[in-house]
């Protein structure tokens, strides 16, 4: 059954409190690390420039006392999305690819080009799903939505409903360990009537093939809690309007030398990444 407990290996959406200086940090200068991270790991044009969020959410987390790996153990889920996105790279040829044809079988074919587009999907994923289990795991969920709120504070002016999107973005990342737990707990129902999961399944196609008639389950399961949600919002007539807001609390020492570093350490490694790296690296 070790294989089918999925929901202890997300990292997403779980708060670990180790009771560290940078868990007192401001969601905000959080969010602005997050957000630096993000840019880095979507815009870096080389592996290494992409993988470099990855390696500064493991060093900043064993600094907040959250072990490498809680955050490490989120990606074995998506291991089945890293080899479907990068056999879709070799499965379908770029135009005017020129590179060095590394495999050629049949009419398939995987060029070095291919192998580095795969190569950096992998990257800017796995660096993703490190960075927000990161921030999930200093930062709650109150929190959270309050740091989306008042980051989209003046787009309120222009009359986007600030406050209904920063509760979407809190709901949804506090979804992702309950539809993962529902799905481990459909999973261990189905393994208990026959079905075949786990590490002897059989191979990675089978395994998707055993996991295919899950979706429905499950997303209906996910549909039921969340028109729940909702009817309890309705019961309590919420609407977000003449809330009462929490006291912010003072900030911690060092909280803008930290907020400078994040523009500062991104914006350096991104120019440094663009310029430098990735024009000697490219295989095309």
């Amino acid at each position: 059954m070790e294989d089918l407990a999925v929901f202890r290996n997300l990292s997403v959406g779980q708060y670990v409190d180790s009771g560290s200086r940078l868990h007192r940090f401001g969601a905000g200068t959080k969010s602005l690390w997050l957000f630096a991270l993000s840019l880095l790991a979507i815009a870096a044009p080389s592996p290494l420039g992409a993988g470099l969020p990855f390696l500064f959410a493991l060093a900043i987390g064993k600094a907040a006392g959250v072990r490498p790996g809680f955050l490490l153990r989120g990606l074995k889920p998506a291991l089945p999305v890293f080899a479907f996105a990068a056999a879709l790279q070799f499965l379908f040829a770029w135009p005017g690819d020129a590179s060095l044809v590394l495999v050629a079988l049949g009419p398939l074919s995987a060029t070095a080009r291919e192998a580095y587009v795969a190569l950096m999907v992998v990257v800017r994923t796995a660096s993703m799903i490190v960075a927000v289990g990161l921030f999930t795991a200093l930062t709650p969920e109150g929190d959270a939505a309050r740091a989306v709120e008042e980051g989209l504070a003046p787009l309120g002016r222009l009359g986007l409903p600030v406050h209904r999107l920063a509760l979407a973005v809190a709901t949804a990342i506090r979804f992702v360990p309950i539809v993962a737990a529902e799905l481990e707990s459909v999973v261990k129902a189905q393994a208990s009537r026959g079905a075949r999961f786990g590490a002897s399944s059989g191979g990675p196609l089978a395994k998707a093939r055993a996991y295919l008639p899950l979706f429905v389950p499950v997303t209906v399961r996910a549909l039921e809690r969340a028109e729940l949600l909702a009817e309890a919002m309705e019961a309590r007539c919420y609407s977000g309007e003449g809330r009462s807001r929490r006291e912010r609390p003072e900030q911690e020492k060092g909280e803008g030398a930290a907020r400078v570093a994040a523009l500062l350490l991104g914006a350096a490694a991104l120019a440094a990444d663009v310029l430098i790296l990735a024009p000697r690296i490219r295989p095309y």
